[in-house]
Parts: C-alpha cells; sequence; structure tokens
C-alpha cells in the first residue's frame, strides 16, 4: 500500500519539520507561498560563470593507480583556475559496485576508496614498502593503459587501506589524528555502522552483495549486529570493520582537503546527489522501511535520449527502488536531509540528479539489468501476465490526471523544500530539462532553484531553437553531460540524418543547431576547431549564470561516458587521453583548450 501525501493539524512528526510555506488553492491550482532562501544561489549562481564537467575517475596523472583520485581532482582545480573556469563539476564520488554506475552506489555516503590517492602523505599508517607490496610499479603501469579496469583497482585500494588500518590502529602511542579518527566515528555513526558492517558481510561473501540471498542471520542490521556480539572470531572482525570505517576517514579529510584548495583557488565544486541508491546498497539493507522493494525506478521512453536497444520499448529502468515517502516523512526526512548535510562539507554546490523523481517517480514491476532486457520484445499483455496484471505506472499518478497533477506538485515541493532548507549556502541546481509540466515550470520559480538547460532541448514548435539570450537565466547550460552524446556526435549524427532525408525532423533540428552557433551558411563535415570555437561561443553568450562544457566538448572529440540504458562491465570507465597539462600541450587540443579560455574571457564570465 502506498500513501504518498499525510497532512494532520499537530502530529509529533510533523511537529519537527521546518516550516514550509502553506500550499494554497487559487483558481483551480495549487500555489506556494515562498520565500527565497537565505542563501540559495549566492556561491555559484551569484552571477555569470563558466565551468568544466570532468568526471573524477576519467582523469590521469603520472602516479595514479590506473583512475582518477583526489589529486588529480586537485590538478584539475589548477587547470581551471588558470583558464578562468570558476566552476569545476563532478560526477557522485560514492562508493559503488557491479557496474560502477556512481547513479548506484552501494551507499548514500560512503565515498569510493577508488578515487583516494594513495600516498603516505594522505594516508596515516601508510607506509612505501606496502604501496609496493601491493602495486608494484609494473602492475601500475598496467593499470594505468587504457580505461579504468574496477575490478582490479578497487580491490587493490581497499587492500592497501586496510593494510594502513592496521598499522595507524595497532600504534601504542596515542595522537591528534587517534582522537580525529574517533570524533569521525562517534559524528558519523548513524550511517557509518550501518555501512561497515554491511562492507564486513560482503566481504564474509566474497564480494556477493545480494544481502536478499545472504543467510537468515545478516539480512537485517539488527540481527547482524547480534550475529558479530556473539562471533568467536569477534575481535578479527571488528578490526576489519574498523578498516573501513578509516577508509572513510581517510576520504572525508582528502576530500575536505579538497574543498580547501578550491577555496585557495578560488574555484567552485559542483557535486552531484544521485536520485537513488542500490537496491544492494547499506541504506536499503539497513532501513528497508524507507524504500520499495518490489518496484523498480526509471523512466518512460525519452525522445531527447538516445538509449541502448533494450530500452526503446519500455524505457530505462535502472533498477533502483523506490522511495516510500510516507516513512520519510514520519522521520522528518532525516535521511534525505543527511545526504545533503554530508556534501555540504565538500561542495560549494550540486546537482539534483533526476527532479522529476521528486515530484513522482516512473516505476517498473520487474528488476533492471538482464531482467528488463528479457521484457523488451513483450508487448502490453505479454508483460502484463508475467507481472500478475502490473504494469510501469506513475506514483502518485500521471500528470495527464489533474488530480494526480496536484498530488505530484505537493510531494515535489514538499521535498524539494526540505533539500534546499538542508543545503543551507550550497547551491542546488535540478537535473530536470526538455519539456516541463506547468507545475514543475512553476515550482522551479517558486522555490527559486536553478535548473539544468541543453540548448539542443529547447524547441520552439517549428524545431527552432531557443535564442541564447532568451534562456533562463536561473540555469547552468551545457550541450551535453554524462548521459549525452558529446558535440562531435551530435553534429556528424544530425549531417548525416540530414543529407539523407532533407525534409526530416533531424534535417530541421541540424540547421537549428548550427543557427544557434551562428552558422548560416557553409558547415564542416566534422566538428573542426572553428566549428567548435562557434559553439562554445554561443554557450557563453546565454545570460544563463552557469554554462559548463564537458571535457568532450571542451576538448571536441566523441567520447561520451554512459548510454542510458548500459549497464555491466566496461561502463563508467571511460578515461582521458591524456593528463589535463598534457592536454594542454597537445598539438590539437592545446589550441582548443585556449580558445575556450579565451572565450570565457571575452564572454564576461570572469570578475
Amino acid at each position: 500500500m502506498h500513501l504518498f501525501l499525510v497532512i494532520t493539524e499537530s502530529t509529533e512528526a510533523t511537529a519537527k519539520l521546518p516550516e514550509i510555506p502553506p500550499l494554497t488553492e487559487s483558481a483551480g491550482e495549487w500555489h506556494i507561498a515562498s520565500e527565497r532562501t537565505e542563501f540559495m544561489n549566492s556561491t555559484i549562481f551569484n552571477r555569470r560563470r563558466a565551468g568544466l564537467l570532468l568526471p573524477v575517475y576519467a582523469l590521469r596523472h603520472s602516479k595514479d593507480f590506473g583512475i582518477g583520485d583526489t589529486r588529480s581532482v586537485r590538478d584539475a582545480i589548477d587547470f581551471c583556475e588558470e583558464r578562468g573556469f570558476q566552476v569545476l563539476q563532478m560526477l557522485p564520488v560514492h562508493e559503488t559496485f557491479g557496474d560502477h554506475s556512481p547513479y548506484n552506489p552501494i551507499s548514500s555516503r560512503a565515498l569510493s576508496p577508488a578515487l583516494l590517492s594513495i600516498t603516505t602523505e594522505e594516508i596515516p599508517g601508510l607506509t612505501q614498502e606496502i604501496i609496493e607490496q601491493a602495486a608494484p610499479e609494473s602492475w601500475l603501469t598496467q593499470l594505468r593503459t587504457g580505461n579504468v579496469r574496477h575490478e582490479a583497482v578497487q580491490p587493490l585500494k581497499i587492500q592497501i587501506l586496510q593494510t594502513a588500518a592496521y598499522r595507524f590502529t595497532a600504534r601504542t602511542e596515542r595522537s591528534e589524528l587517534h582522537e580525529e579518527f574517533e570524533a569521525f566515528q562517534q559524528n558519523e555513526a548513524d550511517w557509518l555502522g550501518a555501512y561497515t558492517l554491511f562492507r564486513l558481510l560482503i566481504r564474509e561473501y566474497e564480494g556477493n552483495t545480494q544481502w536478499d540471498d545472504w543467510r537468515p542471520e545478516h539480512r537485517t542490521y539488527e540481527a547482524a549486529s547480534n550475529w558479530l556480539l556473539q562471533h568467536p572470531a569477534r575481535q578479527e572482525l571488528e578490526l576489519l570493520r574498523s578498516g573501513f570505517a578509516f577508509a572513510q576517514w581517510v576520504g572525508w579529510r582528502q576530500w575536505k582537503a579538497v574543498r580547501e584548495y578550491a577555496d585557495e583557488k578560488g574555484v567552485l565544486l559542483l557535486g552531484e546527489i544521485s536520485f537513488g541508491v542500490g537496491v544492494n546498497s547499506a541504506d536499503v539493507w539497513a532501513n528497508p522501511s524507507l524504500f520499495d522493494l518490489e518496484w523498480s525506478l526509471g523512466t518512460p521512453p525519452l525522445a531527447h535520449f538516445d538509449t541502448n536497444k533494450d530500452s526503446e520499448r519500455w524505457g530505462q529502468n535502472w533498477g533502483l527502488p523506490p522511495y516510500r515517502w510516507e516513512n520519510h516523512r514520519s522521520t522528518s526526512f532525516r535521511w534525505l536531509r543527511g545526504r545533503v548535510l554530508w556534501a555540504r562539507q565538500f561542495f560549494h554546490g550540486c546537482r539534483l540528479d533526476h527532479l522529476r523523481g521528486y515530484f513522482r517517480s516512473y516505476m517498473f514491476p520487474w528488476a533492471g539489468g538482464a531482467a528488463h532486457v528479457e521484457f523488451s520484445t513483450l508487448d502490453e499483455e505479454e508483460a502484463a501476465a508475467k507481472c500478475g496484471g502490473r504494469l510501469p505506472r506513475f506514483i502518485p499518478g500521471p500528470d495527464s490526471d489533474p488530480n494526480a497533477a496536484k498530488l505530484n506538485e505537493m510531494q515535489g515541493r514538499e521535498i524539494i523544500s526540505q533539500l534546499i532548507d538542508a543545503a543551507g549556502d550550497m547551491d542546488l541546481v535540478a537535473e530536470i530539462m526538455g519539456d516541463l509540466r506547468e507545475y514543475m515550470e512553476r515550482t522551479l520559480a517558486d522555490l527559486k532553484l536553478a535548473n539544468l538547460s541543453f540548448p539542443q532541448l529547447e524547441k520552439l514548435p517549428d524545431r527552432s531553437l531557443t535564442a541564447p539570450a532568451s534562456l533562463r537565466e536561473l540555469s547552468l547550460v551545457a550541450y551535453a553531460n554524462h548521459d549525452n552524446a558529446p558535440l562531435a556526435s551530435l553534429y556528424l549524427h544530425l549531417k548525416n540524418e540530414a543529407a539523407n532525408n532533407p525534409d526530416s525532423d533531424a534535417a530541421k533540428d541540424f540547421k537549428a543547431l548550427l543557427h544557434f552557433a551562428g552558422i548560416d551558411g557553409d558547415y564542416p563535415d566534422f566538428l573542426d576547431s572553428d566549428l567548435l570555437r562557434a559553439f562554445q561561443s554561443a554557450l557563453f553568450a546565454t545570460k544563463c549564470r552557469l554554462a559548463v562544457l564537458m571535457s568532450s566538448d571542451l576538448l571536441g572529440i566523441p567520447m561520451r561516458f554512459n548510454l542510458p540504458g548500459s549497464y555491466g562491465r566496461g561502463t563508467w570507465s571511460d578515461r582521458l587521453e591524456l593528463p589535463l597539462d598534457d592536454l594542454a600541450k597537445h598539438p590539437v587540443y592545446g589550441p582548443r583548450i585556449e580558445a575556450a579560455a579565451s572565450l570565457v574571457r571575452q564572454s564576461g564570465r570572469l570578475p
């Protein structure tokens, strides 16, 4: 049973909630009386700026372990500062398993050990001997070639961190660092205890995160805690568990240091809060009442996304468990607010993934991944027969139903208000684009929430694009992010489609995209440096407060980081060809980087 909106005059749960502007009904529509949050839009979105989107795992430096890390983020901060990019945007940096999608984390808080810098200076207890024994240079040289090998890199770093933790905690002499580690564990106990026990059990089951397949005494946090208390090897297991807490403390210290370094350089960090967590996550295992384990989150087919073939019929099935918002409400949204408060320590702003999902969720009665593939060839009747008559649906309801749309708006405003309140002086930007329902646009305006704008999706009825000067000012404008084809691929696709069928919608879209960049005459066969500069210039010329180039659109290359609907080994692993400093010296990429930096200065996006 789902209950999505509960309004009572006085209950203990509602009494604890921060004051939320009241909903009023006028002319048959719901409105919210909202005042601007004291700090909202005062950090990143207080003026026009330029930024770069660089996924951490895709970065390189000469001493990395086959994946980008906090050191390479500091290098990226230097790169941005030297070229006038005042904002560095990243994807979520939480710990992952399986397909290693940053949007399918095994914890809503735990930082990815794979993204930590492995040096004796940054990890207490670590020695050069430990590093050389675990990761000989010959192996690291191999790991640094090509894309990220998650299956090798993550276990390697966890092994090194566990060894350093054992050496650190075994010291008989006490230090300020020991006191800091103990304080960290106490301050983060509300999530860290369940996470470390969950990680210990993953080790017990040799990497299997599917906790519903574990033994009964391990399937709940309470039962597993009792099991550990009575275990004959408890002391050894607690030591391993402490190692996982140590890794999170090290991550906390490193990311705090990254934030401090960014402050020194005048660069603002834009992180991201993923919409959901994995069904096989510490959060779901420890707090199952907050999630609906009978359904799976996703989206219906989206015309503005290119996806894999398995997503064409039914849409994207992320395999994530939907939220039971009625249970979150009964706890004053403590879990949700905690995620935001945690992110505030590391980032000046955060992108809110899948904002539409806070209004209403699209839910599948079957699992994601391989299970979704099985349904890709079925029609509605066949799919319903396999699911007891159930089909994918919106909850609370479809926007086409006026009454359901009101409930969707009320739910979204309540939840988003909680996010804004918890964010304080950390700016938020909503990942919501394409055709918006009227109530969604109204909510963004009333709550003064910045949103994401893709120029190629801002289409008028004749398929022309909204002029650069007419895009919403309070927005992050970009041509692509991790889910979208970069300019080099988009341009080639539309050009070829237009050549094959001059009367097609693709031909109109191609002409509109060129016009947006100020190209109304001849155009090249591929995205050359001049055309790339024209596209970048048009993006920076918008009145949008933040204009961001994904790394691919800075360099003019077809690299994309995700094809929606894809999963499994090899996803979320693409890396840049070279470290950023070497790219700046490259005979092709170097001039393109400097041309983009020149456009930043010319567009008035510097103080």
